[in-house]
């Protein structure tokens, strides 16, 4: 959650914008994508990675996220998808497709590392413009997950891999990418894992 702080004024791109309430798409199984939660007349962006969050608090939804992001510089909630624990507005296992999703913009969701200065921006830069943003109602690094909640996971990245042509090495957790814990020590890693291995043909 620290790290949004960190990284975010230095996204020219996700520049504040009026406090107007978040547009949000709760989608059901599975992913019409047809329209996929994109808004009318806009074309899809070209998506490369999909990078795996956790929002560091277990009682919020992705309104609470939206105006926690604005309040730190960002343009509305930073993640392209959430995925609710039953907490909030958002039923366990709920996802939403939010506003930054709806009109394809980049995603303000990868912090870059602490100590690697423009260089670090730069490259957490450019990830953010090619990685979709899943991010997990919850503190990973406190507590477990719901089964709802990565049944749901696993249902939209195999959705979002199939229509954006997106390989399992471009599947990141948000530790991968950047000097963070996150989505946290009680992430189910291996099954995941297993999970995307199990699912390619």
């Amino acid at each position: 959650m620290g790290s949004m702080t960190m990284f975010g004024a230095f996204f020219a791109f996700t520049s504040p914008a009026t406090m107007t309430a978040p547009t949000a798409a709760i989608i059901d199984e599975p992913i019409p994508f047809d329209d996929a939660g994109i808004r009318q007349g806009i074309e899809a962006a070209t998506w490369l990675n999909l990078v795996v969050h956790d929002s560091g608090l277990h009682f919020e939804d992705h309104e609470d996220i939206d105006r926690r992001h604005r309040a730190e510089g960002l343009s509305g909630n930073g993640y392209h998808y959430v995925i609710g624990n039953g907490t909030g507005r958002l039923g366990d296992g709920a996802i939403v497709a939010t506003g930054r999703w709806a009109d394809q913009r980049p995603g303000a969701h990868v912090a870059a590392n602490l100590r690697g200065g423009a260089e670090a921006l730069s490259k957490a830069d450019d990830l953010n413009r090619v990685s979709i943003g899943i991010c997990l109602i919850g503190d990973g690094d406190e507590r477990a997950f719901t089964p709802a909640q990565i049944k749901a996971l696993q249902s939209l990245v195999l959705q979002l891999q199939a229509r954006f042509d997106i390989d399992d090495d471009h599947v990141f957790l948000h530790r991968d990418v950047s000097d963070v814990d996150a989505p946290g020590r009680y992430f189910p890693s291996a099954e995941f894992d297993r999970f995307l291995n199990a699912s390619r043909p």
